[in-house]
């Protein structure tokens, strides 16, 4: 099976359930429509697959958010069990709302910290964006770590505690100020979170920058266009989503905006 992003957007974005049909077109034209989220799928497939994903038969999505990237291993995982976890009540409720209307199997969702998990020996884990939202010392490596099965990976991807802005600054400032009260964790260089994976007890068995120049000017493009309305959004979706694939390809991998590290129990 291929691992798909974006194809449960119709289900969980609160404007296109609001216009069901229009959003399946929408979603037929043009793909998935927010820049940012297809930049950091695009990043996680690739790292996905690395890894011997078609083995994974229990997987947790820490920190799922409205669950699209549960529902993307869920489709091309059928034979696992994916867990979408949240401590917001919003959006687990979000996500089982998607769960019934798509018709999917095999996701469930728990909504709470880590630490209220009763299950445990999970084959992957991952956390896509989440540990930027949450102080240092509450990042949840060590109860990861314990509820991996032996030889299970662990994956966290978050921006890097320093940031490129292509465009100029002020454009940006609501986005600068949402930053600063949001990401209360966003504390690391690529060695300082290899480092703590280290410290927790994991085998680091990848480490990379992403999101170069050119997937920054996409999704600053994309962005943008967003406060416009849906008609620019549209119309400048294609080439932000160009220059996010045309980083994929030329990106040096020696710096970025986003870094990765995906841990192995051991």
């Amino acid at each position: 099976m291929e691992l798909i992003y974006g194809k449960s957007q119709v289900y969980t974005s609160s404007k296109m359930k609001k216009y069901p049909f229009l959003a399946k077109l929408v979603n037929k034209v043009f793909g998935y429509t927010n820049v940012g989220n297809y930049a950091r799928a695009t990043i996680f497939k690739n790292l996905v697959e690395e890894l011997p994903y078609q083995s994974f038969r229990k997987v947790l999505d820490l920190g799922t958010g409205y669950g699209e990237f549960a529902f993307m291993l869920a489709n091309g995982i059928p034979n696992a069990e994916v867990t979408a976890l949240d401590v917001a009540p919003e959006r687990i409720k979000a996500v089982n709302e998607a769960i019934e209307k798509s018709g999917a199997k095999n996701i469930k969702t728990h909504l709470g910290k880590m630490d209220t998990l009763e299950d445990k020996n999970y084959d992957f884990i991952f956390a896509i964006d989440v540990f930027e939202h949450i102080e240092e010392e509450e990042m949840p490596f060590g109860e990861s770590r314990e509820a991996l099965a032996d030889g299970g990976y662990f994956l966290v991807k978050i921006p890097t505690d320093e940031q490129l802005t292509i465009l100029p600054e002020r454009w940006f400032e609501d986005h600068h100020d949402w930053l600063e009260d949001e990401h209360v964790g966003q504390i690391y260089d690529l060695e300082g979170l290899k480092a703590r994976f280290e410290r927790e007890g994991f085998k680091v068995v990848h480490a990379s920058y992403s999101d170069g120049f050119w997937s920054r000017l996409g999704w600053e493009i994309g962005y943008l266009s967003k406060k416009g309305g849906m008609i620019p959004q549209l119309l400048f979706l294609p080439l932000a989503k160009f220059f996010v694939w045309l980083d994929r390809a030329v990106h040096s991998g020696k710096s970025g905006n986003a870094i990765q590290v995906i841990g192995q129990k051991v």
